[in-house]
């Protein structure tokens, strides 16, 4: 997919996404080319955590929905992540993923490949991602 159009799709989305009402709640947004971050302050485990939603093919597929460090990006072992965002590691990927119909992983897991991404991509777009995700970390 070309980038240059992705990243107005992902400007567009959160233009109309009224996720401005996060910032009182903690929560940082921003785009970095075809990725979105999430960052909180707060989750359930008192520690503040970093979204990933990579987006480069959105909204053909799904954002890849990962938690990262805050100044490496780089994606996070499982103990790391907040709990009850995780799932487990994923059986093919090999990786945490946060299993939720929205979500890349949760699409591409051998137990729900009948469950197209197709159904849901007029109804489940980032800003509904992004509140349920935070809803999982428990961000209040």
């Amino acid at each position: 997919m070309r980038t240059d159009l992705v990243e107005v799709l992902l400007d567009r989305e959160l233009e109309v996404s009224g996720l401005v009402e996060l910032a009182g709640r903690g929560v940082t947004l921003w785009r970095d080319s075809t990725d979105l971050f999430v960052q909180f302050e707060v989750g359930r485990d008192g520690r503040p955590g970093l979204f990933r939603l990579a987006c480069a093919s959105f909204d053909a597929q799904p954002p890849s929905v990962t938690m990262v460090d805050p100044e490496t990006r780089k994606e996070l072992p499982l103990p790391a992540w907040t709990p009850g965002v995780p799932h487990s590691v994923h059986p093919t990927l090999g990786r945490p993923f946060v299993c939720m119909q929205g979500v890349l992983e949760y699409h591409e897991h051998p137990q729900h490949l009948a469950d197209s991404w197709d159904r849901y991509r007029r109804t489940i777009r980032l800003p509904q991602t992004v509140r349920r995700l935070l809803e999982k970390a428990g961000v209040p």
